[in-house]
């Protein structure tokens, strides 16, 4: 089914909108699967057998964008030769779908605030009030929350769309779930392809683990109907793989390589303090590059999930960007610091802060 194609968190919140007739706003990068929740809120709800009209905000002209959403009377305008019916009343009774409200300029803004208020539009070129039934929906992959504060979104729009606010991950964050997501859209893709594999190889499967999706859930979904297209023996394997999702896996690969990660750590004068301020700073680290997954990261440093969550419950890792902060920061306050560098195969080079190699005593 569709709405497996979303983490557990998200399943919950869509029985929940579906259920409501209350306005939703939608927040989420490209490809996360704005649209296909939008709906499915539909689908699942009251509205179900009513008009769904989807309107992407970000394609349409400034100049009509107005006679797009409200309509038209015959000689409102130039070129204006017959009436014109706009998305919002085209979609009376069921749901409008504002896709990228972000890009909805200001004027506008507040005429369709108008419309949440009063429950009516009017077409341009005409006074006439025509009440209007229907339920919005918007999305939009920028912090709108960040655009109010610079004044290019309205903050009374923002709270009337915000009556439902849903936040779609991206794979990145999806933790522990990123798997099964994995061989949900795997489903989904054979059953659009019409072909059927058992699974993924090994190598496939860790390429997907450690690969940051940029395009998430609708570049995953490119990438398993690209390679089910290539397959040959029922298994997808590296050979079945995109061209450029192999390069850019491989350059994925090597900036981890290039680019490893440096935490400093306080020399304090105190052996068992030094070991614990390394320890969290790599349980920290182990953590971002897990993607926030319990389990993920425990496979990958090589230590019991038990003994796991209780060292991070210890060291207070709240996980996310909060911990990849930890790693930023460079408290030095003028004492010694000893320079680690993690590693992927996870042996530890120690130098001091001038450039010296720190030698091991063991």
């Amino acid at each position: 089914m569709v709405h497996e194609i979303f983490t557990k968190r998200i399943q919950a919140a869509l029985g929940r909108a579906s259920s409501s007739e209350a306005h939703v706003l939608i927040l989420g990068a490209t490809g996360t699967g704005k649209s296909t929740l939008a709906r499915l809120i539909h689908r699942q709800g009251s509205r179900r057998d009513q008009p769904f009209v989807h309107v992407n905000l970000a394609t349409l002209h400034e100049g009509t964008l107005e006679s797009e959403l409200f309509g038209h009377e015959r000689g409102a305008f130039t070129g204006a030769d017959q009436r014109r019916l706009g998305k919002l009343e085209l979609a009376q009774g069921g749901t409008v779908f504002l896709d990228e409200i972000a890009e909805l300029p200001l004027r506008l803004q507040a005429r369709l605030l108008e419309v949440l208020q009063s429950k009516s539009i009017s077409r341009v070129g005409s006074s006439q009030e025509i009440q209007l039934n229907v339920r919005i929906i918007a999305a939009t992959h920028q912090d709108l929350a960040e655009r109010v504060k610079q004044g290019q979104f309205r903050e009374d729009l923002f709270h009337r769309l915000r009556v439902l606010s849903l936040r779609l991950p991206s794979l990145s964050e999806c933790g522990d779930e990123f798997g099964l997501l994995v061989e949900r859209c795997l489903r989904g893709a054979m059953a659009r392809a019409g072909r059927t594999v058992t699974g993924l190889k090994r190598e496939v499967a860790a390429r997907f683990e450690e690969f940051p999706w940029p395009g998430n859930l609708r570049q995953l979904a490119n990438v398993l109907e690209s390679s089910l297209i290539a397959d040959s023996d029922g298994v997808l394997g590296e050979d079945d793989l995109p061209d450029w999702f192999l390069e850019d896996s491989e350059q994925h690969r090597k900036a981890l390589q290039d680019g490893t990660p440096m935490a400093e750590i306080p020399l304090v004068l105190d052996y068992q303090g030094a070991l614990a301020q390394f320890e969290k700073s790599f349980l920290s680290w182990a953590f971002i590059r897990s993607r926030g997954g319990v389990n993920r990261t425990a496979r990958l440093i090589g230590m019991n999930k038990t003994t796991l969550i209780r060292r991070m419950r210890l060291y207070g890792i709240p996980g996310g960007k909060a911990s990849e902060e930890f790693l930023k920061k460079n408290e030095k306050g003028g004492c010694a610091f000893l320079k680690f560098r993690v590693i992927p195969s996870f042996h530890v080079a120690a130098e001091t802060a001038d450039g010296d190699k720190a030698q091991p005593d063991l």
